[in-house]
């Protein structure tokens, strides 16, 4: 169903599911047993990430809050939701105040407003796999979607609905394959494409998914952690790596657009237990502290110098205001890049 109809502020801020405007969000009431670590959830994680929709899922008594790049830590994430709670917040959604069913699971999208976008309500043994799956399909919608140019959110939006509304064809029967994906265009669902990234010297294949970013290629797939997910909106530049010698944000980069190009991230730079020359003017002038950012930081300071466009440290301040330093180390990350120059330049 898709009305318009908006959830109240105050019953948002009470139940704690104020979000971003820009934001969708996923509530989900299942009536099934409690839930437990199991790789159907890690599934529910990557398809929130795909379509960086948050998801609050309420199941006896617990809520259960996600962003899409949170670890689901089911102990860490999950907070005491009184049933009479529940039941105000079914009432507000447009569902009964309590389950009909045992196997029930009711599915609510809304913007990140609150406005009620889509809800549908399914049964099936397992809600947890059919969510997963609706998300799946949402995403495959979502790569299908871009042909049209739709801004994002309304991508993600329309592409929840249609994969809503194919969960709910579905009726009460589990099935024990996936639906298929209902096309809601004319283009073709997205299908994994096999690539060749050439990383630090090494060509790795993989096949992905269109939407993969480069840092999530990285970081899941190769294993190559030094690069960090600091926003996902390419602002902080904690993942910064270089492209051709150039530096790029991986999260902004999809690894089916790199080709052949050669990645150099920062588990590339020191050859043994040799650093290279940037790494280690970054330990003698003390320029982190908490060391999170050090990588992107150290990668984009080793373009920089490469790209030979700024000299003075009012130049070297503007060139690298991209990434950010949360414990403000910008003096000594200055000082660092000043001194490493020279080598940096051959290294």
């Amino acid at each position: 169903m898709h009305d318009g109809h908006a959830l109240p502020a105050r019953i948002l801020h009470e139940v704690g599911l104020t979000g971003r405007k820009d934001q969708p969000l996923v509530i989900a009431f299942s009536s099934g047993p409690a839930l437990r670590e199991s790789p159907i959830l890690e599934r529910v994680r990557a398809e929130l990430r795909g379509l960086g929709a948050a998801l609050s899922l309420l199941s006896e008594g617990r809520r259960f809050s996600f962003q899409p790049d949170d670890e689901l830590d089911l102990n860490g994430r999950s907070d005491p939701f009184a049933p009479e709670a529940q039941a105000h917040l079914r009432q507000a959604c447009g569902l009964s105040p309590t389950p009909t069913r045992s196997d029930e699971l009711a599915l609510v999208v809304t913007t990140g407003g609150g406005t009620i976008v889509a809800r549908q309500t399914v049964f099936a043994e397992d809600g947890l796999a059919a969510l997963a799956t609706a998300l799946q399909a949402a995403g495959q919608e979502a790569i299908a979607l871009h042909a049209s140019r739709l801004s994002r959110r309304e991508v993600v939006l329309a592409s929840l609905i249609g994969a809503f509304a194919m969960l709910a064809a579905q009726g009460c029967r589990p099935s024990s394959k996936p639906p298929p994906v209902t096309q809601i265009s004319s283009a073709k669902p997205a299908r994994t494409r096999k690539v060749f990234l050439n990383v630090n010297g090494q060509a790795y294949p993989l096949e992905i998914e269109p939407r993969v970013s480069l840092l999530d290629a990285l970081r899941e797939r190769l294993g190559l952690t030094g690069s960090k997910k600091g926003c996902d909106h390419g602002q902080c530049g904690a993942c910064t790596v270089l492209i051709a010698g150039r530096r790029v944000n991986a999260c902004l980069t999809l690894a089916v657009m790199v080709g052949d190009a050669p990645i150099t991230t920062i588990e590339g730079l020191s050859s043994g237990d040799t650093l290279h020359p940037m790494q280690a003017a970054f330990v003698h002038e003390d320029a982190l502290q908490c060391g999170y950012c050090t990588p992107g930081q150290i990668m984009s300071a080793l373009g920089l110098v490469r790209e030979n466009r700024a000299h003075t440290d009012a130049e070297v301040r503007e060139h690298m205001s991209g990434n950010i330093c949360r414990c403000g180390a910008y003096g000594n990350i200055v000082a660092a890049i000043q001194n490493a120059r020279a080598e940096s330049t051959t290294g």
